[in-house]
């Protein structure tokens, strides 16, 4: 398989740092890369018109943050789902990152192993971890990177897809957390209420008593879990918890 990535900066410096890494990581798995540099967002928009199509998007948050944002909310509106990430100096347009489904959010200087763990996460589902589900037609294999959130109600584990199906567990009488603990050991999933696991890179709002989530779902969350969910977000979303942690 080979991977496209398209990378997005006015810093010559960083976009070559970016290349090599990229294909640093590639090499070692033994597929082949193909990294594009593309001077800015309006560069980025107008390779997409005219057809190019990738499998990652690196775009840097330089002094004119907004125009990348833009650019990122545009590939959007056009339907490209392919991974995104930012790279910035500082955490300020981390949320704003997110509103347009933003993988991660790099600070510079990036370091190798998080640049690594965003490229393992991109390349799902083909090569990232999966969590197996026992239901009704059999024992199903769900990557993580396809899993929203987890509901368990009345010993029945309802998994949420970012697809929108529905895949329910069969009837179990061992406690949530030890079905989804394969989960809860990976960095982006998180527990806010007894009875649902989110995934953080689903997560699009933290407001007062809930979460809203990228499908529109609210999941509960308790008043004293607020400060924790949002540290945890705010640590995933500037990659100081990789996943596999």
């Amino acid at each position: 398989m080979v991977f496209h990535i398209a990378v997005c900066s006015a810093d010559p410096g960083l976009c070559a740092g970016l290349q090599r890494l990229c294909l640093e990581y590639y090499s070692r798995r033994q597929d082949a890369c193909i990294v594009e540099q593309l001077s800015g967002p309006a560069a980025l928009l107008e390779a997409d018109e005219e057809g190019a199509q990738y499998d990652l998007y690196l775009i840097e948050l330089g002094p004119a943050a907004s125009k990348g944002l833009a650019a990122a909310a545009e590939l959007r509106r056009r339907g490209r789902r392919a991974p995104l990430a930012f790279v910035a100096g500082s955490p300020a347009h981390a949320y704003s990152a997110y509103r347009v489904d933003a993988m991660q959010y790099l600070l510079r200087p990036v370091r190798q192993a998080e640049l690594f763990a965003l490229l393992e996460r991109a390349a799902e589902p083909e090569y990232g971890p999966a969590f197996t589900l026992p239901t009704a037609e059999g024992l199903r294999v769900i990557p993580y990177a396809s899993i929203e959130y987890l509901e368990c109600t009345r010993h029945i584990v309802q998994v949420h897809l970012k697809s929108g199906q529905q895949l329910p567990s069969l009837s179990r009488r061992e406690p949530f957390t030890a079905l989804a603990g394969p989960l809860l050991a990976d960095g982006r999933f998180v527990q806010p209420h007894r009875s649902y696991v989110v995934n953080l890179a689903y997560v699009r709002l933290l407001a007062p008593g809930e979460l809203q989530m990228a499908s529109g779902a609210r999941v509960p969350l308790p008043r004293g879990r607020e400060a924790a969910l949002r540290q945890a977000l705010e640590a995933w979303l500037t990659g100081e918890v990789p996943a596999g942690r």
